[in-house]
């Protein structure tokens, strides 16, 4: 017996320098792999050693790597047709991990704050239309979405590592996911009639800083001032991320590289009055598209939606959707989504989480997918105004043909007008019968000389275009906010 022992003693040592073989985390039972692809899998083993990742779907070959000294191990394989479920299996040795309920379909990765993070099942006091119906309705699409939602805390340093897995659409894991992703993703199932997987990845309250590199933020092109004004917020344990790569380092770096069609965020309430976001917002793409490996990933991102912020006439919500929209200009493949007639005056959070995660679905299926939606879907802009002798000023924008939605609304909300003087005063707006030209009037400023759409914190303004899509603000002026 004692020679037993003395044996088992001598063989402990090497039994625990080796590495059991493992996947990340990212990889699970019900993951969706993204389609007609090639997707690395990755995860860790013993040195040396042989790893054969095999897939079951109709002719994907097995494919080998050797466990590096570090004891990683990472493998190329060739995704077909959308479909499943498959069987992945992982070998070494004698060691087997078989992962199951595998689907091949589109995969998305959903970003940002707290509107991106709020669940269907809503925040406390505020809820999301529509979820009811989409929690009893979820299981019936348990064949088709999967979500994986990563929670994992700050980090100091980057981790290699999650601690989550997917799960199948229920009840359940609809209502405690993101409202925008679900119906997002929902939307792209029922059209493209393909497995959907949302890596929901959201942190409520957290600055755009918290998503990047240090390196990131330096290539970002900002002045020294606005380096020290982002090196000058304090991180508050009992807050959320507000710091450079706290939520990069244990989000995001750890599934970079995870075979994805694209992003969407819903970002931008806590950067509110940051003149160079839109620098940020084009250098984080890049960070994580370089870091995907694919310069040309599709990122599809939210405005801010009204809210009164204080000071319903404060005009820096406005502002700030100005600069957001800028980046549209310096991070080619990106797309914005208006919500300015889906807010709420008195909550941050405003309902209409569906309206949302369509209109980012709607964007996807034409720009991404290719599709014929019908009707023109891009954000209509000031194209002309015309200062006429009678007061009334009339606007024409871009991608309007006879849309505007001039019925439901005859009495448009949302204009103001301002002579020489520079005061702004409320003003009277109608949609011509032709449904593509405004005419805007106002008692007060007899003689304009600028006009302004949406261009408060909060007015509710109810301009659109058929079929249902917000009409974002804009300004003639370019005098100061």
């Amino acid at each position: 017996m004692k020679r037993v022992l003395l044996f088992l003693a001598l063989l402990l040592p090497v039994t625990l320098s080796a590495e059991d073989l493992r996947v990340a985390h990212i990889f699970s039972d019900h993951m969706v792999l993204q389609r007609e692809s090639t997707v690395p899998v990755w995860g860790w083993g013993d040195p040396g050693k042989t790893v054969t990742v095999t897939p079951s779907w109709y002719g994907a070959a097995p494919v080998t790597a050797k466990v590096a000294k570090d004891g990683t191990w990472r493998v190329n394989v060739d995704t077909g047709e959308a479909g499943g479920p498959y069987v992945l299996t992982v070998k070494s040795g004698k060691e087997s991990l078989h992962f199951v309920d595998v689907m091949l379909g589109e995969v998305w990765i959903c970003a940002g704050q707290s509107n991106m993070e709020m669940p269907v099942s809503g925040f406390g006091f505020q809820e999301v239309a529509g979820a009811r119906d989409a929690i009893i309705k979820a299981a019936t699409y348990a064949g088709k979405v999967r979500i994986i939602d990563i929670k994992t805390p700050r980090c100091q340093e980057p981790i290699d590592d999650i601690e989550a897995a997917w799960k199948r659409a229920s009840a359940a894991s609809c209502a405690g996911t993101s409202a925008v992703g679900w119906f997002f993703a929902t939307a792209l199932a029922d059209n493209l009639d393909v497995p959907v997987g949302i890596i929901v990845n959201p942190w409520g309250g957290s600055r755009i800083e918290a998503w990047m590199t240090n390196e990131a933020i330096d290539a970002a092109g900002i002045t020294a001032e606005e380096r020290a004004a982002i090196d000058a917020v304090e991180e508050k344990l009992d807050r959320w991320p507000e710091t450079p790569e706290l939520i990069w380092n244990g989000r995001m770096a750890p599934i970079a590289g995870y075979g994805a069609r694209g992003f969407i965020w819903y970002q931008g309430c806590s950067n509110i009055g940051q003149e160079c976001y839109d620098k940020l917002q084009t250098s984080m793409v890049k960070l994580w598209r370089d870091s995907w490996g694919r310069g040309d990933m599709p990122f599809i991102f939210a405005l801010l939606a009204p809210y009164d912020h204080g000071n319903a006439e404060g005009r820096w919500r406005a502002h700030f959707l100005e600069v957001q929209l800028r980046s549209l200009k310096t991070i080619p493949n990106s797309f914005a989504v208006s919500t300015e007639t889906l807010g709420n005056e008195v909550t941050v959070h405003p309902a209409q989480k569906k309206e949302v995660g369509d209109m980012m679905a709607l964007r996807a299926l034409q720009s991404v997918y290719g599709q014929n939606l019908g009707f023109d879907i891009e954000l209509p802009e000031l194209k002309t105004v015309d200062y006429l002798e009678d007061g009334r000023v009339k606007v024409t924008l871009t991608h309007v043909w006879s849309n505007l939605q001039s019925i439901s609304h005859r009495k448009i909300v949302g204009f103001e007008l301002a002579g020489e003087d520079r005061v702004f005063h409320l003003a009277d707006a109608e949609v011509d019968f032709d449904g593509g030209t405004i005419y805007v009037q106002c008692a007060d400023v007899p003689k304009p000389v600028a006009v302004r759409y949406s261009f408060r914190n909060w007015m509710g303004a109810n301009l659109e275009k058929t079929p249902g899509i917000p009409i974002p603000p804009f300004r003639t002026d370019d005098w100061s906010w």
